[in-house]
């Protein structure tokens, strides 16, 4: 039995018209949970689109797994999030998100 291959990490997104939000939701007894938001759309269905980041960086990507076989061309829209899932004492007030067109500066709005 020969070594298993690396596994391959996901592109990043090359969605047509990525839209970022992000949102600090705060929650009674102080901190906030971070919420990241990306809508695009593809000329074909069949993607997915999600978040992926490293703990305390205030730095993402925005990553996509492509269909698999033949597609038919039928523009499709999507959206993928993200939750920090622990309350943060002191949320971020920008982000960074890189996507496959550049990396870009998003600020977190208040969750209201």
């Amino acid at each position: 039995m020969g070594a298993q291959p690396a596994p391959v990490s996901p592109p990043l997104s090359r969605g047509s018209e990525i839209e970022y939000r992000a949102f600090a939701r705060p929650f009674e007894g102080g901190g906030a949970v971070l919420c990241l938001i990306a809508t695009c759309y593809y000329g074909t269905p069949g993607y997915t689109i999600f978040f992926q980041g490293e703990p305390g960086t205030n730095e993402y990507e925005l990553l996509e797994t492509v269909p698999e076989g033949i597609e038919p061309q039928l523009v499709t829209y999507y959206l993928g999030s993200w939750i920090s899932g622990q309350r943060l004492a002191d949320p971020p007030t920008h982000v960074a998100i890189t996507d496959a067109s550049g990396t870009y500066r998003v600020k977190v709005e208040h969750w209201s």
